[in-house]
């Protein structure tokens, strides 16, 4: 059992005060800007920022979480003593979010809550160049299994594909969570929707179009595509004309023209053109975000 349930956290943080906890943010936000940068200076030459050593490669008896970036010679057998203690849940999502979107911003990472099955506390899915890392927090894992020998303490599951092929299975492993771990999951049921735990734009995944208001920046910034198989979003849009009026052709014509040239998206153009219209946009995940990946009998 997470021993901080019974802990009245949401009371705790309501006390603070608005300026010390926009404090504190605001200084968490600079340190995390600062790790991160340092994160992807020694990632262009090839370092892990972690340990020092080289991303493409590993010592057996200085466990790491680039072990998880496929470095040469790593084997399953290396994470069956290094995967029994906490090594932190959030930070190694965190971790998976940098590596990510330090290939393709956005676009790798499937944190859409509205995709995680009935039975999950939490699912996720990350890509990163021929690797893909999914994570799944069963209802049941939070409690751990009780009366089980193996998964009785609170845990969660890790999926691994490298090259298309499963190198690491959900269930080869129950990964305890750390005591920040607990805390951190307990603090976001007490207070649900007022804490935020992936901020930062280094953090961002495909998830941003479940929050309104970056909905309505994103829509603001828009562009189209050259590709739409790599495209992030998939905006579709229904376009209403004024009672009584139809939308004449060239008008058309001349905002497909125009988008071809500014990329601008048609129905913004039609909107600017044409008094009175009505748009109505829906954006959806693209072609290019990878699929969330389920963990067998999650639905």
């Amino acid at each position: 059992m997470n021993k901080y349930k019974n802990q009245d956290l949401k009371s705790f943080f309501n006390n603070l005060g608005a300026d010390l906890i926009e404090e504190k943010n605001r200084q968490q936000h600079e340190e995390n800007k600062r790790v991160h940068q340092e994160f992807i200076s020694n990632l262009k030459i090839g370092k892990c920022f972690l340990c020092g050593g080289n991303m493409d490669s590993f010592n057996e008896s200085k466990t790491c979480f680039h072990w998880f970036t496929y470095p040469t010679g790593i084997r399953k057998k290396y994470f069956e003593s290094y995967l029994k203690k906490p090594i932190g849940f959030f930070k190694l999502d965190s971790y998976f979010r940098w590596l990510a979107n330090s290939e393709v911003f956005l676009t790798n990472i499937n944190d859409l809550k509205d995709g995680t099955s009935s039975t999950s506390f939490l699912e996720s899915t990350f890509r990163y160049k021929n690797i893909e890392w999914a994570f799944s927090v069963g209802n049941t894992d939070l409690e751990g299994h009780q009366n089980a020998k193996i998964g009785a303490e609170p845990h969660y599951h890790i999926q691994m594909i490298v090259d298309g092929r499963i190198f690491l299975k959900f269930n080869d492993f129950h990964i305890p969570f750390s005591d920040e771990d607990l805390f951190m999951i307990e603090l976001q049921k007490q207070m649900k929707g007022q804490i935020i735990i992936n901020q930062g734009s280094m953090n961002a995944g495909i998830g941003i179009l479940e929050n309104e208001e970056l909905f309505e920046e994103l829509e603001k910034i828009m562009v189209r595509a050259d590709d739409i198989d790599t495209a992030p979003f998939n905006r579709q849009s229904m376009i209403i004309a004024p009672e009584g009026q139809i939308i004449d052709g060239e008008i058309i014509q001349k905002a497909i023209e125009e988008s071809s040239s500014t990329k601008e998206p048609v129905s913004k153009i039609i909107q600017r053109l044409v008094k009175d219209v009505k748009v109505i946009t829906q954006i959806i995940p693209g072609e290019a975000v990878p699929e969330m990946t389920k963990r067998s009998g999650k639905k």
